[in-house]
């Protein structure tokens, strides 16, 4: 076990966590992670207050008990708490979607946790159905 981990927000779909998450094992090395229907969706628009307020004391306790290094928030297309992939008129436009949310997220994380860096992820399906991860800057 590394002493350099990190903590990962992820979705619950079962559609896309088995392949990213040995995916994000592999590029960002071993992490907690906290998996959420809607992941980043909770920061920015929960369905109830009490989600977001949940999600930041469970990235709390994983700061104070393991000591993450950064915070990598998840995001993917056809989340079925956006609505899915019918609910945008464009793969395109829902990808912009999901990084503005997720930029949306990490502001929410910037200001509970400055002192730690945040990526963000989108992870997707390409044309073969396989899955894949991708930084957003």
């Amino acid at each position: 076990m590394s002493d350099k981990i990190s903590l990962v927000l992820m979705c619950i779909d079962y559609r896309f966590w088995p392949e990213a998450l040995p995916l994000l094992e592999k590029k960002y090395g071993e992490f907690d992670l906290i998996e959420l229907a809607g992941a980043s969706k909770n920061l920015v628009s929960p369905t109830e207050e009490a989600d977001r307020t949940a999600l930041l004391e469970n990235i709390g306790i994983s700061i104070s008990l393991h000591h993450p290094h950064q915070i990598i928030l998840t995001n993917h297309t056809d989340c079925g708490m956006y609505g899915g992939s019918k609910n945008f008129k464009s793969l395109e436009e829902e990808i912009n979607f999901q990084i503005n949310d997720l930029k949306s997220a990490k502001d929410v994380i910037k200001q509970k946790f400055p002192e730690l860096p945040t990526v963000m992820v989108l992870i997707h399906r390409d044309q073969d159905e396989k899955i894949s991860i991708e930084e957003v800057v």
